[in-house]
Parts: C-alpha cells; sequence; structure tokens
C-alpha cells in the first residue's frame, strides 16, 4: 500500500513539474501572429484595416490608446485609422471572426 502511495506522488509531481515547464514555454514562445502590425501615415493619412487584408471585415470597435497621435474613423469602405500628430500609439479592431487585430501606427 505504502509503494503504490509513493508511486502516485511521484507520478504527480513528476506530471505538475511538466506542466509547469510547458506553460513556460508556451508563455516564451509567442506567436508572430500576436505582434503589432506596423503602419506608417503621414499626418490627415487614413489606413483601411479592411483593404489591407489584416482583418476579416466588417471590423468593430476601434481603439487607439493615445487619440493624439491616431484615431479611429469611417471610411467608405468601413473603419479606419488617420493619424493626427506625430507619434506612436497603438490601435486595434476587433474582427467579425477571430480575435482583435493590433497595430502599431506611427505617424510621421
Amino acid at each position: 500500500m505504502r509503494r503504490r502511495a509513493y508511486s502516485t506522488v511521484f507520478a504527480l509531481v513528476i506530471a505538475g513539474a511538466f506542466a509547469m515547464i510547458h506553460q513556460a514555454h508556451a508563455q516564451d514562445a509567442g506567436s508572430p501572429g500576436d505582434a503589432p502590425y506596423p503602419i506608417a501615415l503621414g499626418v490627415g493619412e487614413t489606413f483601411d484595416p479592411c483593404k489591407s487584408g489584416h482583418i476579416v471585415c466588417p471590423a468593430r470597435v476601434p481603439i487607439c490608446d493615445d487619440p493624439k497621435v491616431a484615431v479611429p474613423v469611417d471610411t467608405p469602405d468601413g473603419l479606419g485609422f488617420q493619424g493626427v500628430a506625430p507619434g506612436t500609439t497603438l490601435c486595434s479592431a476587433a474582427s467579425s471572426v477571430g480575435p482583435r487585430r493590433i497595430f502599431r501606427i506611427t505617424v510621421r
């Protein structure tokens, strides 16, 4: 009976260690698709994420971290991001399917 208890505890310890190592590796790996997609705009220029093919449209719920640099705008084709002033900010939009797509917008 005691031998079975030791075997069970040993198996649980090994499984727990494997799970922790696997989780740490998965967090470090990160997929290249998770990185913000870089966009360069001039002041007053508009980026159309639907036409770019980087998001499945209709795109909705746009968010920009710094509205002094870029803002979401309506375009004839749907959602867009417009450069307001020089700087860099992150903007994102929800896809009609799948997760949000993040864009690193640099306005020159």
